[in-house]
C-alpha cells in the first residue's frame, strides 16, 4: 500500500507541458517503397533514418506482433505524395474516420487512401478523398476532439478485406479491457526500421482517474488510455496515428497522442467515439 501511494504522489507532480501530438499530417519518405513490393518475406522492414527525416515521429506500435488485413478488414493506410502517414478506419460505403490532426489544413485531393491490404505500400486499392470534415471543436482545449472524417470520391465494393467496423452507441462506456490496436508505425523505441507489414498490439485500458494522475486537465472526457500503465511497453503512438483501437468487432478510440510511447506512467490517449458519437453520425449517417 505505501508503494502504491508513493507512485500515486509522483504522478501527481507530472508534467503535461511535454505532451506530443502523434502526428502532425506529416510522414516520412520511404525511398523504396516503389522497388520492393514484389519481395515475398512479409516481415521485411526498411532501413531509413526517421529521427533525420521526420524529427516528429519517435511513435509506433510497441510490443506488437504481425498481422494482416483479413483480420482487420477496416483498417486503411493513408498516402501523402506518397508516403504514408497516419491510419485511418472504415465506418461505412462512404466514410473512413482518423485523427483530426492527421489532416488538419490538408487538402482531400493531396491524400491516397489504400483499403484492403495487409501492406502498406502495396496491395488492395487505392481510393481518393472527396472532402475532409474535422471537428470544430477540434484543439480546443489542446488534443481535445481529435477526429475527422473522410468522404470518399467513390463509393468502397465491400469485400472479404474491406468491412466496415462497428462504432460505439452514445455515451457507451469503454470497457476496461485489452483493445486491439493496428498500424504501420515503428517496432522499437527510437527505431529507425518501418514495417511493410500491419502489426496488431494489445492494449489494457486505464482508468480514467488512474490515467489523469499522469496527464492533468490534459485528459478530457472526450478521451481514454490504453497501456500497461506501470511499466509500460505497448503502445501504439505517432507512426499509428488516426487508427482504432477496437473491442469485440467495436472501434471505440482512435490512436490522438502521447507523452513519449510505451513509456512507464505515460499511456497512449485515444479520442473516445462512444463521447463523439452523435458527431459521427451528424457527419457521416453512421
Amino acid at each position: 500500500m505505501v508503494a502504491v501511494t508513493a507512485v500515486l504522489l509522483f504522478l501527481c507532480f507530472l508534467s503535461t507541458a511535454d505532451l506530443q501530438e502523434a502526428v502532425e499530417g506529416e510522414c516520412c519518405s520511404d525511398p523504396q517503397a516503389d522497388t520492393q513490393n514484389t519481395e515475398q518475406d512479409a516481415q521485411q522492414e526498411l532501413d531509413v533514418d526517421l529521427e533525420e527525416a521526420c524529427p516528429e515521429l519517435s511513435g509506433q506500435i510497441i510490443g506488437g506482433r504481425p498481422t494482416s488485413v483479413n483480420r482487420h478488414p477496416y483498417q486503411v493506410s493513408m498516402v501523402l505524395n506518397g508516403n504514408s502517414f497516419c491510419g485511418g478506419f472504415i465506418v461505412s460505403r462512404e466514410y473512413v474516420l482518423t485523427a483530426a490532426h492527421c489532416v488538419q489544413n490538408t487538402s482531400p485531393s493531396a491524400i491516397r487512401l489504400r483499403v484492403g491490404s495487409t501492406r502498406r505500400d502495396s496491395g488492395g486499392r487505392i481510393v481518393r478523398v472527396a472532402n475532409i470534415t474535422v471537428h470544430p471543436q477540434y484543439g480546443r482545449p489542446q488534443f481535445d476532439n481529435d477526429i475527422a472524417a473522410l468522404r470518399l470520391v467513390r463509393p468502397l465494393t465491400f469485400n472479404a478485406n474491406i468491412r466496415p467496423i462497428r462504432l460505439p452507441q452514445p455515451r457507451q462506456a469503454v470497457p476496461l479491457v485489452r483493445l486491439t490496436v493496428t498500424g504501420w508505425g515503428l517496432t522499437a523505441p527510437g527505431g529507425r526500421r518501418i514495417p511493410r507489414t500491419m502489426m496488431e498490439a494489445n492494449v489494457p485500458v486505464v482508468p480514467h482517474w488512474l490515467c489523469r494522475l499522469s496527464y492533468g486537465d490534459a485528459l478530457t472526457g472526450n478521451m481514454f488510455c490504453g497501456g500497461h500503465f506501470l511499466i509500460g511497453g505497448v503502445s501504439s503512438c505517432q507512426g499509428d496515428s488516426g487508427g482504432p483501437a477496437v473491442f469485440r468487432g467495436t472501434a471505440f478510440g482512435v490512436v490522438s497522442f502521447a507523452r513519449g510511447c510505451a513509456l512507464p506512467l505515460s499511456p497512449t490517449v485515444f479520442t473516445n467515439l462512444a463521447s463523439l458519437r452523435n458527431w459521427i453520425t451528424d457527419n457521416t449517417g453512421v
